[in-house]
């Protein structure tokens, strides 16, 4: 559990800065329930986590979405 909340962390970092990031950690997240990414790390549910992670980065204009190819799953 450690790990994976490091290595989200270290995503984070470069986007919002250090603080930021362990901070948004231990805050709770409408995209997770309203429970913190700990917490929902806890619960085992890492690709929740990484998926709310990722709208920080879109937020800052960092990452892309993938296009939409109208395949579905």
């Amino acid at each position: 559990m450690a790990m994976q909340a490091y290595q989200i962390i270290k995503q984070l970092e470069p986007l919002v800065g250090n603080v930021k990031a362990q901070a948004w950690m231990l805050r709770g997240n409408e995209l997770l329930g309203g429970i913190t990414p700990v917490t929902a790390i806890k619960e085992q549910r890492l690709p929740d986590v990484q998926r709310a992670a990722r709208v920080v980065a879109i937020d800052r204009g960092r990452f892309n979405e993938p296009a939409d190819t109208g395949a579905r799953r």
